[in-house]
C-alpha cells in the first residue's frame, strides 16, 4: 500500500509541477503588464518582436514552463574542495 501512495504522489507532483510553473509565470507576466509593461513591450518592439500587452501573462507563463525543463540543480556541497 505504501508503494501505491508513493507512485501516486510522484504522478501528482510530475503533473502538477508544470501547472504551478505556468501559474507563477502568468502572475509574473500580469504584474509586469500592470507595472512596467509599456517599457517591456517597447523593448521587444526594438528587437522586432511585437507582443501585445494583453498577451504578456500567457507569454511569460509559457516561457516559465519551457524554462523549467532546462533547470539544473546545484550539486555542489559546502564540503567539496575542488
Amino acid at each position: 500500500m505504501e508503494v501505491l501512495g508513493i507512485i501516486t504522489l510522484f504522478i501528482i507532483i510530475f503533473f502538477a509541477s508544470p501547472f504551478l510553473n505556468f501559474l507563477g509565470g502568468w502572475i509574473s507576466g500580469w504584474l509586469i503588464k500592470i507595472t512596467i509593461g509599456q517599457m517591456i513591450a517597447a523593448g521587444f518592439a526594438l528587437v522586432g518582436f511585437n507582443l501585445p500587452l494583453d498577451k504578456f501573462p500567457l507569454f511569460f507563463g509559457t516561457l516559465a514552463v519551457i524554462a523549467s525543463f532546462f533547470h539544473t540543480p546545484n550539486l555542489n556541497n559546502k564540503n567539496d574542495k575542488s
